[in-house]
Protein backbone atom coordinates (compact mmCIF):
# COMPACT_ATOMS: atom_id res chain seq x y z
CA UNK A 1 0.00 0.00 0.00
CA UNK A 2 1.40 3.38 -0.96
CA UNK A 3 1.18 6.45 1.21
CA UNK A 4 -1.31 8.05 -1.21
CA UNK A 5 -3.64 5.01 -1.13
CA UNK A 6 -3.67 4.72 2.68
CA UNK A 7 -6.82 6.04 4.32
CA UNK A 8 -6.82 8.64 7.09
CA UNK A 9 -7.48 5.92 9.70
CA UNK A 10 -3.81 4.94 9.74
CA UNK A 11 -2.76 8.40 10.90
CA UNK A 12 -5.76 8.86 13.22
CA UNK A 13 -4.99 5.59 15.02
CA UNK A 14 -1.74 7.15 16.26
CA UNK A 15 -3.73 9.04 18.94
CA UNK A 16 -3.50 7.65 22.49
CA UNK A 17 -7.28 7.68 23.14
CA UNK A 18 -6.67 7.94 26.89
CA UNK A 19 -9.27 10.73 27.29
CA UNK A 20 -11.66 12.74 25.13
CA UNK A 21 -8.82 15.22 24.56
CA UNK A 22 -6.77 12.54 22.73
CA UNK A 23 -9.72 11.35 20.61
CA UNK A 24 -10.34 12.18 16.95
CA UNK A 25 -12.61 15.18 16.41
CA UNK A 26 -13.03 18.13 14.09
CA UNK A 27 -13.49 18.52 10.37
CA UNK A 28 -9.98 17.58 9.31
CA UNK A 29 -10.01 14.11 10.84
CA UNK A 30 -13.38 13.05 12.23
CA UNK A 31 -15.48 14.32 9.34
CA UNK A 32 -13.12 12.80 6.76
CA UNK A 33 -13.23 9.42 8.52
CA UNK A 34 -17.02 9.48 8.71
CA UNK A 35 -17.33 10.48 5.05
CA UNK A 36 -15.59 7.21 4.17
CA UNK A 37 -17.42 5.03 6.70
CA UNK A 38 -20.73 3.23 7.01
CA UNK A 39 -22.93 3.35 10.09
CA UNK A 40 -23.23 -0.27 11.25
CA UNK A 41 -24.97 0.10 14.63
CA UNK A 42 -26.04 2.62 17.23
CA UNK A 43 -27.08 2.64 20.84
CA UNK A 44 -29.51 5.45 21.55
CA UNK A 45 -29.43 4.85 25.32
CA UNK A 46 -25.61 5.13 25.37
CA UNK A 47 -25.46 7.95 22.81
CA UNK A 48 -22.91 5.92 20.82
CA UNK A 49 -22.68 5.03 17.14
CA UNK A 50 -20.47 2.46 15.45
CA UNK A 51 -18.96 3.07 12.01
CA UNK A 52 -16.76 0.94 9.75
CA UNK A 53 -14.21 2.47 7.36
CA UNK A 54 -14.91 1.35 3.77
CA UNK A 55 -11.18 1.47 2.94
CA UNK A 56 -9.41 -0.33 5.80
CA UNK A 57 -12.25 -1.86 7.86
CA UNK A 58 -11.43 -0.04 11.10
CA UNK A 59 -14.43 0.13 13.44
CA UNK A 60 -14.87 3.57 15.01
CA UNK A 61 -17.16 4.48 17.90
CA UNK A 62 -18.61 7.98 17.92
CA UNK A 63 -19.47 9.40 21.33
CA UNK A 64 -20.47 12.77 22.73
CA UNK A 65 -18.76 14.70 25.52
CA UNK A 66 -20.58 17.66 27.06
CA UNK A 67 -18.32 20.33 28.50
CA UNK A 68 -21.29 22.10 30.06
CA UNK A 69 -21.08 24.78 27.38
CA UNK A 70 -21.06 22.68 24.23
CA UNK A 71 -21.25 19.09 23.00
CA UNK A 72 -18.17 17.61 21.34
CA UNK A 73 -18.62 14.56 19.14
CA UNK A 74 -15.48 12.46 18.86
CA UNK A 75 -14.24 9.13 17.52
CA UNK A 76 -12.21 6.37 19.08
CA UNK A 77 -11.44 2.90 17.74
CA UNK A 78 -13.65 0.06 18.87
CA UNK A 79 -11.55 -2.64 20.54
CA UNK A 80 -10.85 -5.73 18.42
CA UNK A 81 -13.42 -8.00 20.06
CA UNK A 82 -14.48 -9.92 16.96
CA UNK A 83 -18.03 -8.59 17.35
CA UNK A 84 -18.11 -4.80 17.47
CA UNK A 85 -21.91 -4.62 17.46
CA UNK A 86 -22.12 -6.82 20.57
CA UNK A 87 -19.37 -4.69 22.17
CA UNK A 88 -21.37 -1.52 21.43
CA UNK A 89 -24.53 -2.79 23.08
CA UNK A 90 -23.02 -4.71 25.99
CA UNK A 91 -19.70 -3.09 26.97
CA UNK A 92 -19.08 0.22 25.23
CA UNK A 93 -18.64 3.47 27.12
CA UNK A 94 -17.22 6.78 25.98
CA UNK A 95 -13.70 7.88 26.79
CA UNK A 96 -13.01 9.52 30.17
CA UNK A 97 -13.25 13.31 30.24
CA UNK A 98 -10.06 15.34 30.12
CA UNK A 99 -8.56 16.13 33.50
CA UNK A 100 -8.94 19.73 34.57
Amino acid sequence: MTQSSRCICHEALQHTFATVREAVYGAQDKDVILANADLIAQSDEKWLRLYRCRTCGTDWAEACYSSGHMDIYYLFPAPPTGDSVRWLHEEAVGLPPPSV
